[in-house]
């Protein structure tokens, strides 16, 4: 997780009127992060490349967006690897994610805590 990333998302929503702003992008953060990782598993099981990577480019984006750098790699590695319509190899590339999303998780949770 890069600290300057959400240093700057914190202060941001700390000029806002609204105090739990924070509080709201993280929690709608994390439930894409969920949503994404559950919308990639089951265009996996359908062998549809196009959808997984459609779907690993949205998450690249948000997750870069929140900060979260490597899990953004990640997505963009699958990304690639399902353009190419060769879904040899994504299994374990959506392992990798859904570690670093567990990690990024209790990262942006501990964050909000604060």
């Amino acid at each position: 997780m890069s600290a300057s990333a959400l240093r700057e998302l914190r202060e941001l929503a700390d000029s806002s009127d609204d105090p739990g702003q924070f509080g709201e992008l993280i929690g709608l953060f994390l439930g894409d992060l969920e949503s994404g990782v559950v919308s990639m598993r089951k265009a996996l099981a359908q062998g549809n490349a196009v959808v997984l990577s459609r779907l690993a480019h949205s998450l690249k984006g948000s997750s870069a967006s929140m900060g979260a750098r490597t899990l953004a790699v990640l997505c963009q590695t699958l990304e690639g690897t399902a353009k190419s319509a060769e879904l040899q190899g994504v299994e374990a590339q959506l392992e990798q994610i859904e570690s670093e999303v567990h990690l990024v998780r209790e990262a942006l949770e501990k964050e909000a805590a604060s």
